[in-house]
């Protein structure tokens, strides 16, 4: 066994033992959030994952809570940089847009136009496309992600999973922050600052703003300058209109911009790969260096209204951004393959919903949803290769409405005991064209036959849960439940035809059991899950390096089985220990027409199945070890720390599971420490992570124009900042 085995399999060994040793317990981050998002009682951390406050360890759910105070202090400003600390949670980044999977079920970003299999909420408000919100991290109380299907309650498209962030609501209190920092190793500057409070007495008024400008982290040899360089800019302002008389308006206005310059991909030429080099010169008369920039605009209305002892709850929700995207799409020195993606989008939004009381023996859920959104997406391929030397021009335009209507209830069965059921109806209709346009010499499978279509899909996801108190602090649940993801068109794609066109829905049907336990006096909690949840038609995209495109296709069946397992143990007054463990075993149970094996050159997609085969960007093994402390040091003065690592098993990051793409096993090892007022005034602190400069890849494929070589996305190496705050 190698050193590097050997150090991989003793890191397995500790995060098998310190969990196991908690008795196994949901995989999370989750600490305790925000104060803002806190009951009375510090020690309980409050979700709406069921369209109610209720307290985490009360919900039937297999759920990580992360408050916005961690991601502050880790550093964490995007999707891209949580998800190693949350076990069977991935962000695949890619050329076009990145992409979120949930227990190894994720839509691949191939196609553009289709929405996400993990779907997206902020602030209730539905994201089905990646870059609706390009800043989820902006003055956040708490995010929640939750596994398997959601479709009966939280909404379409969620049959993988759902995550929710929840914005920081105005204060009746005056408080203003100001947080900067700055990171040696690359480069990089954020600031963020905060002003909240009353206004009148029954108005209060929250403005938060960040702006952020980062070095990259890959030289561009040929262009010169570290890639990818990031700029962004970010405001949202909440107004809260509360005279307390039975009804509140929540208002919530943002927009901002993310303008990324450079592109962190390397092709694997040597074994010295990935060096954190690249040589890409860009495409002459076409572009320069690769650039990225997205605009958006949100808004949102809450309005909760009594009547009687139930509460009507509105939320009016608008969307849209813009988006322009060019790469050298070689990823090589030559100019021999070039690509552009824009996008524009709109929605508006609007759900309703009647909640019961809490204190009958049945309470229960009733609303609908309603949604009309827009889509553009207008792409541009050049090749000068060979015989070949033209550009392919396509226009893509959607029309999406649904709509649903759902409910779900609660049966007191007994004091102890729980039944509760959901249902969830929608009608989704989506409208779609295409025109093509071909240029000069391109690629014969390239077309420029226009394309069109319209469809309508009626889908019923179902969902039932049984929770048991076993003891005051202790429930156990089983449940059962349906999840269901909107079929759709390929967008503005090269080579597909009339018949390639349309995609179907996928559906999903899943299995829990779980523990969720808090004990001495709720200073120790530990949770367990165990799962299976079975797909057909499954969403799935891979290049195809004969036409150079991505092909998207329905995948017959999948299967993603597993355990996932948390514990947070306050050990002493500012003394903490938390961790999580996930077993993951995905893999397709049918896949008629995949792509080919890396090990079968002779092979023919037409007769290949991928049965068997491991879903890829599914590590079997992920989990976290954390530990904090926060101790006097005088008496004003206070010493923090937080420190830990987070583990990931080997994976593949294609679809054709060659060795050379995929990603091996690794750890990761972050530290904080800090001084802070023991009031909590100000802090200054130094953060580290990945101190141990591991170089890994979030997605990998085979490069075009480039038979065997292959390319991959670096993720950030180490890096240093210091971190200041101050607060009233």
């Amino acid at each position: 066994m190698t050193a590097k085995a050997a150090q991989f399999c003793s890191v397995r060994l500790c995060l098998l033992a310190s969990a196991g040793a908690m008795f196994f317990a949901v995989p999370a981050l989750a600490q305790q959030a925000d104060d803002t998002a806190a009951s009375d009682d510090s020690n309980i951390i409050v979700v709406t994952a069921q369209k109610r406050e209720q307290d985490v360890q009360d919900v039937p759910i297999s759920m990580t809570v992360v408050g916005g105070e961690q991601l502050t202090e880790l550093g964490i400003k995007d999707f891209n940089e949580l998800d190693r600390y949350v076990p069977n949670f991935y962000v695949q980044t890619t050329p076009g847009n990145n992409a979120f999977y949930i227990r190894g079920i994720g839509s691949t970003p191939g196609n553009l136009a289709f929405e996400q299999t993990v779907g997206l909420f902020v602030d209730g408000i539905y994201g089905g496309h990646a870059r609706q919100f390009q800043a989820p991290f902006l003055d956040v109380e708490r995010i929640e992600i939750l596994r398997g299907p959601q479709g009966a309650l939280v909404g379409k498209n969620t049959s993988a999973g759902a995550i929710s962030v929840v914005s920081a609501r105005p204060t009746r209190d005056f408080r203003a922050t100001l947080e900067g920092s700055y990171e040696f190793e690359l480069g990089g500057t954020r600031l963020f600052g905060m002003v909240s409070g009353p206004v009148s007495d029954a108005v209060s008024v929250r403005v938060a703003a960040q702006y952020e400008d980062s070095d990259g982290y890959i030289e561009n040899t040929l262009l010169g300058g570290n890639e990818t360089k990031r700029e962004s800019l970010f405001g949202r302002a909440s107004v809260l209109i509360d005279p307390g008389n039975g009804a509140d308006l929540l208002i919530r206005v943002e927009g901002g911009k993310v303008d990324l310059t450079g592109t962190a991909v390397e092709r694997f030429l040597t074994a010295n790969d990935p060096d954190r080099e690249r040589q890409t010169g860009g495409f002459p008369g076409f572009m320069d260096k690769d650039f990225d920039n997205t605009d958006n605009l949100n808004a949102s209305a809450t309005a909760n209204i009594d009547i009687g002892d139930h509460v009507l709850t509105s939320v009016t929700g608008f969307s849209s951004y813009d988006f322009e995207k060019k790469v050298d799409a070689d990823f090589g020195p030559n100019p021999s393959f070039a690509s552009s993606f824009a996008e524009k989008f709109s929605q508006m939004s609007q759900e309703i919903r009647l909640a019961s009381p809490t204190t009958g023996r049945i309470e229960y859920i009733l609303g609908g949803y309603f949604h009309v959104n827009d889509y553009d997406l207008f792409q541009t391929t050049l090749i000068r290769f060979g015989p070949f030397n033209g550009r392919s021009d396509r226009s893509f335009r959607q029309e999406n409405v649904a709509l649903s209507g759902f409910g779900s209830a609660t049966w007191h069965v007994a004091d102890s005991l729980r039944l509760i059921g959901s249902l969830r109806y929608t009608y989704d209709r989506k409208t779609a064209d295409q025109t093509r346009v071909n240029t000069g010499v391109v690629q014969p499978t390239w077309l420029a036959t226009p394309l069109s279509g319209h469809r309508v899909e009626r889908e019923w996801d179902p969902s039932v849960a049984l929770q048991w108190d076993a003891t005051p602090d202790a429930m156990l649940y089983a449940s059962y439940g349906q999840g269901s993801k909107a079929g759709g068109f390929i967008g503005a794609q090269a080579t597909t035809t009339q018949a390639q066109f349309e995609i179907e829905p996928e559906a999903a049907e899943t299995f829990e059991v779980g523990a969720k336990l808090a004990l001495f006096d709720r200073r120790l909690r530990f949770n367990i899950a165990a799962f299976r949840t079975d797909f057909t038609n499954l969403q799935v995209s891979s290049f195809d390096a004969v036409s150079n495109s991505f092909i998207t296709t329905n995948a017959g069946e999948a299967r993603s089985q597993g355990v996932e397992s948390d514990f947070s143990w306050q050990i002493a007054d500012g003394v903490s220990l938390n961790g999580s463990l996930a077993y993951l075993d995905a893999k397709f149970i049918e896949f008629p027409g995949a792509p080919c094996p890396f090990t079968n050159p002779t092979c023919v997609p037409a007769n290949n199945n991928a049965a068997g085969r491991p879903l890829p960007r599914s590590p079997k093994w992920s989990g976290t070890l954390f530990a904090d402390i926060a101790v006097p040091v005088s008496d004003s003065v206070d010493f923090v720390a937080n420190g830990g690592m987070t583990y990931r098993s080997s994976a593949f990051l294609e679809e054709s599971y060659n060795p050379a793409a995929a990603q091996d096993s690794y750890a990761k090892f972050d530290l904080r420490l800090g001084i802070r007022a023991s009031n909590k005034k100000w802090e200054l602190a130094i953060v580290g992570k990945n101190l141990t400069d591991e170089l890994t890849a979030s997605h990998a494929f085979n490069t075009p124009l480039a038979a065997g070589v292959i390319s991959k996305f670096i993720q950030p190496p180490r890096t240093i900042a210091v971190q200041a705050k101050w607060q009233y």
